[in-house]
């Protein structure tokens, strides 16, 4: 990837290997990239990444050694464990939308309803790159909701985020 190629609209992630660098602390990453890689959320476009460290003196060539490292990958791109080796389809600018939403909407229920008890499935949701894996996430937040608000409480958020997820015809 070329700083060419690269699309400043372009969202990345964290890795597991990113992850765990933050935590270990293997590679004595300059303090200048271990600052980017903190800010690199999968929220967060390469613009503004790029906006909020420039002070730092990085420039796209800091977020491609990165991804050249395998610490962040783009978080449209990144397949799920359950994917083949086909290529992913190109998602539509709506399909994305509702992804972003779905998943603001799930950290959204996490964050009010279980706190910390919810720490699991807040991993799990920086994990999900897809709708597909907002979907099989949903089936566990659902019943651990259920658990801590009640039915009653739970259906109504369960039922905004499925509405989002899921595409009926």
């Amino acid at each position: 990837m070329t700083a060419t190629t690269m699309e400043m609209q372009e969202i990345f992630t964290k890795t597991e290997l990113g992850v765990r660098e933050l935590k270990e602390r293997q590679l004595n990453l300059p303090l200048p990239l271990r600052s980017l890689l903190i800010m690199i959320d999968g929220q967060r476009t390469v613009a503004d990444v790029l906006n909020k460290t420039r002070a730092l003196g990085l420039d796209e060539r800091a977020i491609e050694k990165l991804a050249g490292a395998g610490l962040i990958a783009p978080k449209f791109s990144a397949r799920t464990d359950a994917a083949s080796d086909t290529v992913e389809p190109q998602r539509s600018e709506e399909e994305v939308e509702r992804y972003l939403r779905a998943q603001q909407m799930i950290s959204d229920a996490i964050n009010r309803h279980l706190g910390f008890r919810g720490y699991g499935l807040m991993m799990r949701l920086q994990k999900a790159g897809n709708l597909r894996d907002l979907h099989e996430l949903l089936r566990d937040l659902a019943s651990t909701l259920v658990k801590r608000v009640g039915v009653e409480a739970a259906t109504p958020i369960i039922s905004a985020i499925e509405s989002l997820i899921v595409v009926r015809q």
